[in-house]
């Protein structure tokens, strides 16, 4: 059985000896990730009754490829299997009952620069949100776990909404982890939400790898500018639709 090399001892003395040790290191991890399609009921009954046996969430692979101080996060869209009709007629009926909805793409990473680059998608515009990585708040706990082949250690983060437990393993000491998850003395394989695994490992591959490329399809701009951008154009949206709301009651 593998043993991790250090005992985490402190946070930001491990966080020190983790960035030490990954300018040496590079690979790619491929993860499962469970995805929330917001099929909802909506109190129409026509529409409530075709949703009723469609699936709520699917999973789709992901990979995270590391090199040194970087890391890129995407989905494999050569995995992305059949979308069976029925559920794609519903997905594709979403946008007119909801809120217009940030798709990330891509997010890249730098450690060492504090650098956080995402490319999303918003009412069909694609965008480069150039942001810094935000420090989270972990509590390493004494709970381990066995993920494929490598002992993990939780760390939980607390917000408003959710508990996110991240288990990470320090036999392979570099700070990523899937989506915007990172920070840690070792890798994340393991994500659970509120007691629910939504992202997991099913292949750790230690190669040497390419450069890592910055996403760059899209309008770049700062993370503020875009946040102002999005809320403005969701209560547009919002003032559409009660107006198209008011319009058909007094029909």
């Amino acid at each position: 059985m593998k043993r991790p090399f250090f005992r985490l001892l402190a946070l930001p003395w491990a966080l020190m000896i983790v960035s030490m040790l990954s300018a040496q290191m590079s690979g790619q991890i491929v993860y499962q990730k469970i995805i929330d399609y917001g099929i909802e009921p909506m109190g129409k009954p026509r529409w409530d009754n075709y949703i009723k046996s469609l699936p709520k969430k699917g999973t789709f692979i992901y990979t995270l490829s590391f090199k040194g101080s970087e890391s890129l996060f995407e989905e494999d869209l050569s995995k992305r299997e059949q979308t069976d009709p029925r559920l794609q007629r519903a997905l594709n009926a979403i946008p007119s009952f909801t809120p217009p909805k940030v798709k990330v793409q891509k997010i890249y990473q730098n450690i060492e620069k504090g650098d956080k680059v995402e490319e999303v998608e918003f009412m069909t515009r694609y965008f480069i949100v150039e942001n810094k990585l935000e420090q989270h708040a972990w509590k390493i706990t004494p709970n381990k776990k066995k993920i494929l082949d490598y002992i993990c250690s939780a760390a939980k983060l607390d917000t408003d909404s959710r508990t996110i437990t991240a288990w990470f393993t320090s036999e392979i000491p570099v700070s990523f982890g899937p989506d915007d998850y990172h920070g840690l003395p070792g890798l994340i394989l393991g994500i659970e939400i509120d007691g629910d695994m939504v992202i997991l490992a099913s292949e750790i591959n230690l190669n040497p790898i390419d450069p890592l490329n910055i996403p760059d399809k899209g309008q770049k701009i700062q993370y503020d500018t875009f946040t102002k951008i999005v809320d403005e154009k969701i209560e547009e949206w919002k003032t559409n639709s009660r107006s198209r709301t008011g319009k058909k009651g007094r029909g």
